[in-house]
């Protein structure tokens, strides 16, 4: 599975993940070495069938997240690829996408068992309604199984020739997705417009509840939609123009009905990992590694360290196995297998954000000088689900064959100003 950010964002859509350098200061010393490998996962089907803690992924593990910190879980598929978009539900079970060479496959562990729904193509953040139904999308709809049925039945999304992503139960017969326009002449790739519907189950109609407007040069995407206490959505937003050298707004939004407004502007690039009590979990990227850390809002708004994990967006420390394979991808994927100079699918050093073109051109030529590398400055047009709109970045690929880890490793021993600015991406 290819993700759209994690654009398309990360910010991937899936995407749903854009990568960038987290805003705000980095997270304590105390929080990377908790997320730092060496833990020990175990077994826990009872855990998982319950939704105890807050899930999240871990390359091919599950991360579970209490006021203890953070254990792994070993998956109950025995899958091989990578373990994505982990939901839980308290009292209800566990959601997730194991994502493989070609089709995923969509598991749920609830108290009626483990269920294996295998895709065609890509799954994205599967969700669980209080009765046990589960609910992914794929392509530009959904797929949705009820408790009691054996396989899933295919729901047409709101906007056609769209990318549906996000789907949520906020009751028993209401989903809330989020829907991306389809590409445009003036738009031809990219995610430039997301917006939030709702979908009822028993008149099969979609209802538009956001209305946000994006083109060419304004872009408005929405990103990690939470059920929270209070019975709100709760939402990021990001926007920007990609005529000016700034970086992208990022807004904390709640719906309430059909009523949407901003809570606040958030200080730099997060995203909503779900609720604990009343208080917010954030996903916030490591600066040195790229992955993904949880951090607990307090009441004055400061955050504290909660665990590891990526919840709801992708994992872009760890390599997509579609692109490892040499995989064909999928139609929903927005990057073009010709967007690189050679043409190739692999493992590259990202480095980045450039607020300007110059600036990626200065940072290329004294990777050039150092790391002995030929860079590429890419950008969200040519490489949409690495890089958000409106900054560069340089690209550095890692040969076939080669440790991606032990490569991240020489380049910032060679180019220590740039180690909390580059990690590793699957181009």
């Amino acid at each position: 599975m290819k993700k759209v950010f994690t654009f398309m964002v990360a910010v991937a859509v899936g995407a749903l993940v854009v990568v960038a350098r987290p805003g705000g200061a980095a997270p304590p010393a105390s929080a990377v070495a908790r997320c730092d490998g060496g833990r020990t996962a175990r077994s826990d089907l009872h855990g998982l069938a319950v939704g105890a803690g807050i899930a999240g992924a871990d390359g091919g593990m599950i991360s579970r997240i209490d006021r203890a910190g953070t254990e792994l879980v070993v998956p109950p598929d025995h899958g091989r690829g990578v373990v994505r978009h982990v939901s839980s539900r308290p009292g209800v079970g566990t959601a997730y996408v194991r994502d493989r060479k070609g089709g995923d496959l969509v598991v749920s562990v609830t108290g009626r068992g483990i269920r294996r729904f295998p895709t065609r193509g890509e799954a994205l953040q599967p969700s669980l309604s209080a009765g046990g139904d589960v609910v992914w999308a794929e392509r530009s709809g959904l797929r949705l199984v009820e408790a009691g049925a054996r396989a899933p039945r295919p729901i047409a999304g709101p906007v056609p020739g769209g990318m549906t992503f996000s789907p949520l139960f906020v009751s028993p017969s209401t989903i809330v997705v989020a829907a991306a326009a389809p590409p445009t002449t003036a738009v031809p790739e990219g995610e430039y417009l997301s917006n939030l519907w709702r979908y009822d189950l028993r008149s099969t109609r979609w209802l538009r509840v956001t209305h946000f407007a994006g083109g060419a040069d304004r872009w408005t995407i929405v990103r990690t939609p939470f059920l929270a206490p209070d019975g709100s959505i709760q939402f990021v937003r990001m926007s920007g123009r990609a005529s000016v050298d700034r970086a992208p707004r990022y807004e904390l939004w709640r719906l309430g009905g059909n009523v949407a407004r901003r809570l606040r502007v958030l200080p730099g690039e997060m995203y909503l990992a779900g609720f604990d009590g009343y208080a917010r979990l954030w996903n916030i990227r490591e600066g040195a590694t790229g992955a993904w850390l949880i951090r607990r809002e307090r009441a004055d708004g400061s955050l504290e360290d909660a665990g590891c994990g990526a919840v709801m967006v992708d994992p872009l420390d760890r390599t997509d196995p579609d692109v490892r394979s040499g995989a064909r991808r999928s139609a929903t994927s927005p990057i073009d297998a010709t967007s690189l100079p050679d043409a190739s699918a692999g493992d590259a050093i990202l480095v980045g954000d450039f607020s300007s073109v110059a600036a990626a051109d200065e940072a290329s030529a004294t990777i050039r000088g150092a790391f002995g590398s030929t860079p590429s400055i890419v950008d969200a047009r040519t490489q949409p689900t690495v890089v958000r709109p409106g900054v560069w970045a340089v690209l550095i690929p890692i040969a076939p064959g080669a440790d991606a880890e032990a490569e991240l490793a020489r380049f910032r021993a060679a180019l220590p100003a740039f180690t909390g600015w580059s990690w590793i991406v699957s181009v």
